[in-house]
């Protein structure tokens, strides 16, 4: 191959592919949203646009979770739909469609069917209108991403980020190069004197072409105007007037019976936490977390890691990589290359040049590169990229080996990421999970990849020290500073004088026994159980999957009396060295001391035998919860 053969095959194609991505990226660059200055802080609504669409308008021209959250308030703030708060919590609120359907929009209009259809005797708890399907989620939530989007451009406010004249210009700068490739494919087949040369030159015309074609046709999303950006600023002000009041940001949903649009709006603009914890309609954004560590409730932005093969790996399988890598590459550079090249070489005299005689066969195929065919080049340079890539790849290990961060602060998120199924059954084994915690100082985290063997050290909530790997993003050690503080338990005030605060059926057994027993780790489900009964209490706990493995129950007076008759009539008795009746029945252990009965019921892959040992331990705590205190 000479210089010219050289210049054609690889450099042309090379220039033009090269052009063609230089100028779609000058175009990404002039397209992006721009940055908008707020107005002066001012608390009057400043335009007629939707809670939606200004949510549009003020994360840069880009839809956020809080859209529809904002329209589900504006639609009570108008009537349209009613909030009433049960209990003392935010999460009890109910909402209650009034019946109204006129004079609403697309996406309004899809928002209030969402509730109409939840809704049962004329109500649905706010927390029950998640989808639990999650195609059918993704379906909603693109639905009204468009009709929002639509409106925002109906009203000057927005354009597509590369309208059809940019994507039709890239179609053909795209056919340009197709055209380049095209002929470099036709030389080299021409010169290896290819039987079907056209065929060749038509599939490397059509592929990039369409390549090219699809990736400038991709949605890109939208853009400022210069009317959006007017619109914009101004609601951006309302933003800085919502979080300059104190109170503001805890107010919870049924408050927009007081504070009308302007809970809508605020919801919008990202200042409403309270209310955005509890309304979810199936477009849950895990970046973009509320956190209040550090002393102020702020969203935090956090990036996950991607499918690179690197990420939650003990370095030991990018070091294996490595190695491997770098033998194939030396392979095709020292060996294969210069065999391939061989041929052309001349034959060296080792006294009138020794070093040329010792290692001229690597290095000869790199001194007469246009002399070479496309193969053998072809083959020297994967072996040089394989060779870049170990020595990258090498580089990162001992940097991860020598560098272990410490990152300190509150979980704040936790869930399995990557996990084994099989066929025979519908259990996930978990591999990885994600852990993020957040250091109080910044807006930005990362998600760092938590290995299950050290999965229970902690929990969400729990502020932590962790020890990590920067280039793997693994967890090496999580240290526990200070753990979770459980969520407040309501009972009542005229409970027994016997009777403590909180959930006595968790504090029976330890999330540690029971994890020894059932032999995986278990932690409490606080999100499920009953405790609204002080004379009834019962806690679930979940394996780190998810699945439901062990339920405590306490149960006093003549309801414990029910179940321990159950139990009676479908079991066996138990010895009772520390109770006073036991029985053990395929589905549930059984016990009674005193006044108290303790029921401890297996989950999946449990047996109740398993949890037959924990009993009597389980009913001496129990009695002991239950003495009278002087």
């Amino acid at each position: 191959m000479n210089p010219v053969d050289l210049a054609i095959e690889l450099g042309l194609p090379a220039v033009c592919l090269l052009g063609w991505a230089g100028v779609y990226w000058i175009a990404l660059l002039f397209t992006r949203p721009a940055d908008v200055a707020p107005a002066p802080a001012s608390m009057t609504l400043p335009g007629p646009e939707s809670p939606a669409v200004v949510n549009l308008l003020a994360n840069r021209w880009s839809l956020t979770v809080d859209a529809a959250e904002s329209t589900l308030l504006d639609l009570a703030a108008r009537g349209y739909l009613e909030l009433r708060q049960a209990g003392p919590e935010s999460r009890d609120s109910t909402v209650h469609p009034t019946g109204r359907t006129d004079g609403l929009n697309e996406y309004e209009r899809q928002v209030l069917d969402r509730v109409v259809e939840r809704a049962v005797g004329g109500m649905v708890p706010l927390t029950a209108l998640a989808f639990a399907n999650e195609k059918r989620a993704g379906l909603w939530s693109s639905s009204l991403r468009r009709a929002v989007i639509d409106e925002a451009r109906r009203l000057g406010l927005t354009r597509r980020r590369f309208p059809k004249g940019l994507v039709v210009a890239f179609g053909v700068f795209g056919a340009l190069a197709g055209l380049g490739v095209a002929a470099g494919s036709y030389h080299y087949l021409s010169r290896i004197q290819a039987a079907d040369r056209w065929g060749g030159v038509g599939a490397a015309f059509f592929v990039t072409t369409m390549v090219l074609s699809g990736i400038a046709g991709r949605n890109m999303g939208e853009r400022d105007t210069p009317l959006g950006r007017a619109v914009a600023a101004r609601w951006l002000g309302l933003r800085a007037w919502l979080v300059g009041h104190e109170a503001f940001a805890d107010l919870p949903p049924a408050a927009v019976t007081v504070w009308h649009r302007y809970l809508s709006y605020g919801a919008a603009l990202g200042v409403t936490r309270a209310a955005s914890q509890v309304i979810h309609l199936g477009l849950a954004d895990r970046s973009r977390i509320w956190s209040a560590y550090g002393g102020t409730w702020r969203q935090v932005g956090v990036s996950y890691p991607n499918t690179l093969p690197r990420y939650g790996q003990p370095l030991g399988w990018p070091f294996v990589r490595a190695l491997g890598a770098a033998g194939f590459g030396w392979s095709l550079v020292g060996i294969v290359g210069p065999a391939a090249a061989r041929q052309e070489s001349r034959p060296v005299d080792p006294a009138h040049d020794p070093f040329h005689f010792l290692f001229g066969r690597w290095f000869q195929p790199w001194l007469n590169l246009a002399e070479l065919d496309s193969i053998t080049l072809g083959i020297l340079f994967v072996g040089l990229a394989l060779l870049g890539y170990a020595a990258y790849t090498m580089i990162r290990v001992f940097g991860d080996v020598a560098g272990t961060a410490t990152v300190s602060g509150e979980v704040i998120w936790y869930q399995m990421w990557q996990y084994h199924s099989s066929d025979e059954s519908s259990d996930r084994t978990p591999i990885n999970y994600y852990l993020v915690i957040d250091d109080g100082r910044s807006d930005r985290t990362r998600a760092w990849v938590l290995p299950k063997e050290i999965s229970g050290q902690c929990e969400l909530g729990d502020v932590v020290t962790a020890q990590v790997r920067r280039w793997t993003r693994r967890v090496k050690q999580v240290t526990v500073l200070r753990a979770a503080t459980p969520a407040p338990h309501v009972t009542d005030d005229s409970a027994d004088a016997g009777t403590v605060a909180g959930n006595v059926a968790e504090s029976l057994l330890t999330a540690d026994e029971l994890s020894a027993v059932v032999g995986r780790q278990v932690r409490p489900d606080r999100d499920s159980g009953y405790r609204g009964d002080p004379r009834y209490t019962n806690t679930n706990f979940n394996d780190l999957t998810g699945t439901f493995a062990v339920s405590v129950s306490v149960v006093r007076g003549r309801a414990g009396r029910v179940v321990l008759v159950i139990g009676k009539g479908a079991g066996q008795p138990l010895p009772t060295p520390r109770g006073d009746e036991a029985y053990l029945a395929k589905d549930r252990v059984v016990g009674r001391r005193g006044n108290v009965v303790v029921m401890l019921a297996p989950g999946r892959n449990v047996a109740a035998t398993q949890l037959a040992g924990l009993l009597p331990l389980a009913l001496d705590r129990a009695a002991v919860q239950a003495a009278p205190t002087s």
